[in-house]
Formats: C-alpha cells, structure tokens, sequence
C-alpha cells in the first residue's frame, strides 16, 4: 500500500517547484502598495519618456518614473517615448505613489491611471529599460524580456543603446 506524502515532503524534491513558488511569493509582495502616501493631481506636462509635471496644490512638481529609464530625446526612440507618455497621460487625473527623492530634488514615483501601472505600462509597449540598477519590482523584468522577444517599441533596433550608457558617452 502506498502512501501519500505531504505536499512539503513532495516540494522539498522538487527544486523547480520550489524556484517558482518563491519567486511568486516575492512578486506578489511587491504588488502591495509602496506608501501610503499616495496622491491625485493632474499632469501638466511630459519632460520625456520618464519624466513628467504635475500641479500640486498649485505648484508645478517634476516626477521621475521609478524604476525605469526611457531613452534620451536624442537617441532612437526619445521623441516616440515622450508621445507615448503624453497619450498616457497629458491633462489626466493620476495617482502618484511617491518613493523617494533623486539627487535633483525629483520625486521618484508609481504613476498610475486608473489601475493602470504607467510605469509598467511603458515598459510593456518597449518604450522604456528596466532601470535594473534601482529597480525594485520583479514584474518590469518579464514585461522587458516580453517586448523583447516580441521586438516591440525600442526592441526593434539591431542593437539599442541604454539611456544611462548614450548618457555617460555624452560627458
């Protein structure tokens, strides 16, 4: 007669099962909301791929998409990042989740319209990099490896230049 093993006893011989399960449960931690600090403001402007304005309060405030780096205005696919973030969200009602402040006093932040994460949004349509060096949320690298293979947006270039390489050739 057999019997049966606990579904632990089963896992524990399975490294591959255990590979992904781990790697579902960090996911889903990061999925939880950031801060609490949270805000509705509209946008007011779009400085780039990455970067937009909003009116706070009646202050213009700049906020830097975390986590992603769209391409330089100059570079291949600057002009057509920057139009896709204004289709998202030029004049548009958006939710920040503020995450810190970069060396230029920009708030780095989620963006969101909707339930629509446009921080992942931009990545998904191949018009940004996962800025892996500061990068906290797993999900952005499947979205990248996806537009890759499906060579979408900025993926289509024989060989695109990462923002933060065009920049440090550029000093």
């Amino acid at each position: 007669m057999k019997t049966k093993k606990s579904i632990f006893k089963r896992l524990q011989h399975n490294p591959i099962v255990c590979v992904i399960i781990l790697l579902l449960t960090v996911a889903l931690y990061y999925q939880l909301p950031v801060t609490d600090d949270k805000f509705t403001v509209r946008v007011i402007s779009v400085i780039d791929g990455d970067t937009v304005d909003v009116l706070s309060d009646n202050q213009r405030q700049r906020i830097r998409l975390a986590y992603i780096d769209a391409p330089e205005i100059g570079q291949p696919y600057g002009q057509r990042s920057k139009q896709t973030l204004i289709a998202l969200v030029k004049n548009k009602m958006v939710n920040i989740r503020p995450l810190n402040q970069d060396n230029y006093q920009r708030t780095v932040a989620i963006i969101e319209v909707d339930s629509m994460n446009i921080n992942r949004e931009m990545v998904r349509l191949g018009m940004a990099w996962v800025y892996t060096h500061y990068n906290d949320d797993l999900l952005l690298l499947s979205l990248e490896a996806k537009a890759k293979v499906n060579k979408t947006g900025l993926w289509q270039q024989k060989n695109p230049i990462a923002p933060w390489i065009y920049r440090q050739s550029k000093k």
